[in-house]
Formats: structure tokens, sequence, C-alpha cells
């Protein structure tokens, strides 16, 4: 509060400028200035550090807190290296070997035995070959020995045939067509000296009469001898010919010819002619020979016609070759 106090006569003179916080001088004379510092204010308008002890004070008796003497700082507790007394890394130890280790192999032992393996091989080949070699020749002139030999000299040879057309009468093909068509085609095949074989083959052709010339007639002569390998020809013959079916197709057994023989047609009819495929064929003792007719005519030709002129031409092949 500020003023002066009026109503009581003794009072002094007021002085604006005392306030109730401020310290009066020792001398009490008038115009004094007052000191001191308003506990209101932050720091009091004072610069500097704050000293004093005046709890009132922000920082009061920090002075005295700095110059007081602070105990040492709590040591903190260490715990002391431990020394490594472990091994290094190192390799791991191996487990125990469960079974003992296979024994070296012998020197030269597999060598050996590959060597006379090889050795004995040689010799039962060389053993067999010259076995073969006795069966299947004679000493000195390669001919034919053994228990195949009758199986390959039949009752037929072609020793002395020069031309298969020969065996046959291709002018029996003017009863269709009446114009040779060229010289007849024949092939001689002479048999293997050790091994037998050896074949035949005949064809001849006359043209037609037709419009057109497609009418005509043709032959066609087959001859196989049996050889030491393989089968008679004529089992491959028969099984195509009278295993083929279809329509215009059909086969049979001739009786009479050889040890076994069939026939085997095939009539097909087109716009202007028809055509008719004839097969006659037999097996006996070490030959295979078979004789196929093909006709084309304008009207159908008798099959029975054509059977009976087959079988004759059949029949005229085994007596030309028969020893």
């Amino acid at each position: 509060m500020t003023g002066t106090n009026p109503g009581h006569p003794q009072d002094g003179q007021g002085n604006e400028t005392v306030q109730w916080w401020s310290t009066p001088p020792a001398s009490t004379s008038p115009g004094t200035p007052i000191t001191g510092t308003e506990p209101t204010v932050l720091g009091g308008g004072q610069h500097g550090p704050v000293t004093g002890a005046d709890p009132t004070v922000l920082g009061a008796g920090f002075d005295a807190y700095r110059g007081v003497a602070q105990p040492p700082p709590y040591p903190q507790p260490g715990y002391p290296a431990q020394p490594y007394t472990g091994a290094p890394y190192g390799q791991q130890p191996g487990y125990p070997q469960q079974f003992p280790p296979p024994p070296p192999p012998r020197k030269g032992g597999s060598a050996g035995w590959i060597i006379g393996g090889v050795i004995g091989l040689i010799v039962i080949i060389g053993a067999v070959a010259g076995v073969v070699a006795l069966t299947h020749k004679s000493g000195g002139g390669g001919s034919v020995v053994g228990p195949d030999k009758k199986k390959i000299d039949g009752n037929y040879s072609m020793a002395t045939v020069t031309n298969a057309c020969a065996l046959v009468d291709p002018t029996v093909l003017r009863k269709w067509a009446p114009n040779q068509k060229g010289q007849p085609t024949h092939t001689e095949r002479a048999p293997d000296s050790s091994y037998g074989g050896g074949s035949l083959d005949c064809r001849a052709t006359y043209d037609g009469a037709g419009k057109y010339g497609s009418q005509g007639s043709d032959l066609k002569l087959e001859v196989s001898f049996q050889s030491q390998y393989g089968t008679p020809e004529f089992n491959s013959w028969k099984d195509y010919d009278t295993k083929t079916t279809g329509s215009g197709r059909a086969s049979g057994s001739i009786a009479g010819i050889g040890e076994q023989a069939y026939y085997a047609t095939y009539e097909q009819t087109y716009g202007s002619f028809v055509s008719l495929d004839y097969t006659c064929a037999t097996l006996d003792s070490n030959m295979s020979a078979k004789v196929k007719f093909s006709i084309e005519t304008a009207t159908p030709t008798s099959k029975d016609d054509v059977g009976a002129i087959c079988k004759d031409q059949l029949k005229k092949v085994l007596a030309g070759l028969h020893k």
C-alpha cells in the first residue's frame, strides 16, 4: 500500500516513495533515498547471480549449496573379465567308423581275369566257327553238305534254264488280246554254291483291241528255290493272296499239283472294261512256283477258263524244272 495516514496530528510528513518492503537507511534525514528489493519481483531487479538465504527468492541459498563439499559418486560395480580357458575352434572329433574298410584289391588280379576271359571267348568263337565251316562246306569243293543238303537239293533245278519265259507259253494271252507288246522279259538268278536258293522271273504282255487300247492281257511267272535259310516263298505268297479280303476277291485250294497249291481271284468293274487278276501257285519239294494272269476286257471274263489255263501253265513249269 502507498499513501499517508491522515487523522493523526503527530504523524510525520508523508513520503510517497516509501514502500512497505523498503529498508530505511540508518539516517532518517529527509531526502535520503530508500533502498531494497521488491520481493514480488523475480530477482528483485538486480543483475548477476542470486545470493542470500531469503527463501522467497528463487535460487536463494544456492551459493551456500555450492560451497558444501559433495560426496564422491558411488562406484559402479564392475565384473572382472573372465579368462577364456577353452580350446580354440578346430576340427571336430570324428565319429568312430562302424565298419572296417574293405581290403585293397590285389594288384593285377582283375586284369588277369579280364585277359583270361577274352582269350577264352576268342577260343570259343573260333571253335564254333570251325564247326559251322565243317558242317556247311566240304574240304575242297565248296559244295553244300550236311543235314540240310536234302532240303535245298530237291527234285527241281534251274541249272539248264537260260530263259525263264521258255517255261511258259505267252501266246495264250492272245485269247484276250491279239497284239504282242514287245518281247517278254526274263531274269535268272543262279543259286549260291554254299547256301542254295536261286530264282526265275518272266513277264509277257499283249495289247487289247478295245476302243481306247486299254484292254489287254499280261502273264507273270515267279519261281523260287529253297535255300538253307528262311522259309519257302510259297508261304508268303499264300498269306498275301488268300488272307486279303474284300469285294471281288475269292480264293481256294487246288488239288493234284505239287505238295500243295492254291488259287486267288480279284475282279473289278470299271466304266468301259472289267479287270481280272487270277493267281495260281504251288509248292513241291524244293521249289515254289506262281503264275498270274491280269486280263482287261470289255465284258467279264470266265474265271473257269482263266483258271484252267493258269493250272496248265503251272504244270508246264513243274515239268520244265524237274530233274
